[in-house]
């Protein structure tokens, strides 16, 4: 809550009689300001016997005695002490009882008197500085002088100084605009005739300007028509006008959203569940809406979708809200599924393209996706695989090892490793597997909640790869049928669909080649590879495909040595018929 500072300036308002100034103290600290202001002064120091005020001033003066009683009197009611210094007795009774006093007000009418402000600054308290009526580049010299003198703290104060005032001379917009031209605190002192409602009210306003000080003459009966009678509110008028800006701070409060705010909110739409969502599961659109719910802590609409993706950390049930501590963001990996086993061209893995092994090349393409959290090789755990347990490219690869002929059961074993509620099936004989491709699946697989995502065959062969959701590969190996051909693990999620949701993908233009083939089988792919790589000059490093596509576009050639090479589980109808056949549960 900003906190605004009430003082209560009694100028000659006390008439020049002590019992007058203590009854306007205590009067004061009665209504609930914060602090007092005087003005110390003395008539023959102030001005000459010519001047039309002089017998005024002789009449209003009070002695040096006096005042240090007036001072005791506002110490012990707990005021601040704020003084106008208008000449030389007046600064010589400020260094004095420096200790009594909290600041000084420099008034408009003196603010050019260097004298003044050198004298006071050596005091080092806060300093009021009187800028009503003065221009801009006059108010800027006089901050610079001051800030050539102390450091202390500086508040302008704003107002119209003249009586009467007239409404169209208050300019509260002036308010705002000094606080921000200069950059420093701002108040308000006004004199509005006391007897005006306005009187009670523009300090209010003030405030809500931007004013965190007011300044406003007190008087003991207006009716009597003393010195400063004009602008002066009455005791109670004064405590009126602290009631309402006491009130004003609290309506002003803060920036923060408070607890009262927050909880009229309970009745907001929250994020709630469509539908029954499995641990594990993406919380994708289609699984939820917007409904009022009993939960205060449930997403509302906009943090959930600020907040996606999600994956469920528990079980959730129908018409359940979403609420932070039951979801997680996903964590991503891919599974690259290698061997040294295929006959047709003997440990294909190592094999170096343009100098470096086609598994390499593989991993580092995965490296380079930028939506996944982890690679990791799986091969099997016999002898002949161990090579490539060697993989780790400095420790940026994590390695698996498991059944030769269960290519789930090793992918789950890489997501125990990394904890992944998402997974990637990549096969270890695509060196130009595709980052760009990679990351477009994964977009798009969250964005659907499916089981599994994969490309459809209008891209190249050996670009791509299946998105399997982690829930979903753990429901497969946890049926009670015997899995057989595991290595085309996409079959069994794309033959069940009572079981399984599959989101078939269709790939933007610009990855859409299928009459290319950029996967390792056979010796016209790795001839293929070697020339595509060592006419890139790709060394140790990921490629992505629109290099692959920029070239091989220019270079059909290339591209048709190993156009006739035959896949074997598209192009065998009897390979094809087993494996449908072996993965379709009955």
């Amino acid at each position: 809550m900003s906190k605004i500072k009430i003082i209560a300036e009694i100028a000659n308002a006390h008439q020049g009689k002590l019992t007058n100034l203590k009854q306007l103290i205590t009067e004061a600290s009665t209504a609930g300001a914060d602090a007092v202001k005087f003005q110390w002064f003395k008539y023959d120091h102030l001005a000459t016997p010519d001047y039309e005020w002089y017998q005024a001033y002789v009449n209003l003066f009070i002695n040096e005695a006096r005042w240090l009683n007036a001072l005791n009197l506002a110490i012990q009611h707990d005021l601040e002490v704020w003084i106008d210094v208008f000449d030389d007795w007046g600064m010589e009774l400020a260094k004095k009882y420096n200790s009594y006093i909290t600041g000084f007000k420099i008034p408009p009418t003196i603010i050019q008197s260097k004298f003044l402000i050198e004298e006071i600054s050596k005091l080092n308290k806060p300093i009021l500085l009187g800028i009503g009526g003065w221009y801009d580049h006059e108010i800027e010299k006089t901050l610079e002088f001051i800030k050539l003198n102390t450091s202390l703290p500086v508040i302008l104060m704003y107002g119209f100084q003249g009586y009467p005032t007239k409404e169209e001379d208050v300019h509260l917009a002036r308010l705002t605009y000094l606080k921000n031209r200069f950059d420093y605190p701002i108040g308000f002192a006004d004199h509005e005739d006391g007897g005006n409602s306005l009187a009670v009210d523009l300090p209010v306003q003030a405030y809500f300007a931007g004013a965190c000080v007011i300044e406003k003459h007190i008087t003991l009966d207006r009716s009597l028509k003393g010195f400063d009678y004009y602008s002066s509110l009455e005791p109670k008028e004064f405590q009126e006008m602290v009631n309402k800006l006491r009130l004003a701070e609290i309506v002003m409060g803060d920036t923060a959203v408070n607890e009262s705010q927050r909880k009229y909110l309970k009745d907001s739409l929250k994020v709630v569940a469509t539908q029954d969502i499995e641990q594990g599961e993406i919380i994708s659109f289609n699984k939820i809406t917007y409904k009022r719910s009993s939960n205060i802590n449930g997403y509302l609409p906009l943090d959930f979708e600020n907040n996606l993706p999600l994956i469920a950390k528990c079980n959730i049930n129908k018409n359940e809200s979403i609420i932070p501590s039951i979801v997680t963001k996903p964590k991503i990996t891919i599974v690259v599924v290698a061997r040294l086993k295929s006959t047709r061209l003997k440990k294909k893995a190592l094999l170096p393209i343009n100098g470096v092994e086609s598994v390499k090349r593989c991993l580092l393409n995965c490296l380079a996706s930028e939506k996944v959290d982890h690679v990791v090789l799986a091969t099997s755990d016999l002898e002949e695989d161990a090579p490539l347990t060697n993989f780790t490219l400095d420790g940026r690869v994590k390695t698996v090892k498991g059944d030769p002929e269960n290519v789930a059961n090793r992918i789950l074993k890489a997501v125990e490793l990394t904890g992944a509620n998402i997974v990637l099936r990549v096969t270890g004989d695509c060196p130009a597997v595709s980052p760009e491709i990679i990351d477009y699946l994964i977009e798009r697989h969250l964005q659907s909640g499916v089981d599994l995502t994969l490309p459809t065959s209008s891209h190249a062969i050996g670009t791509g790869a299946d998105v399997y959701s982690v829930n979903a590969l753990k429901k497969l190996l946890a049926l009670p049928y015997p899995l057989k051909y595991t290595e085309y693990l996409s079959f069994y999620f794309i033959n069940n669909p009572q079981l399984f949701s599959v989101n078939k993908v269709e790939l933007p233009h610009e990855y859409t080649f299928p009459q290319w083939r950029l996967t390792l089988d056979e010796d016209n792919d790795y001839k293929m590879f070697n020339e595509l790589y060592t006419d890139l000059n790709i060394g140790d490093e990921p490629v992505k495909f629109s290099e692959i596509r920029d070239y091989l576009t220019k270079n059909p050639r290339v591209a048709n040595i190993n156009s006739l090479v035959p896949l074997k589980y598209r192009d065998n109808s009897d390979v094809l018929k087993d494996i449908n056949d072996a993965t379709t549960f009955k």
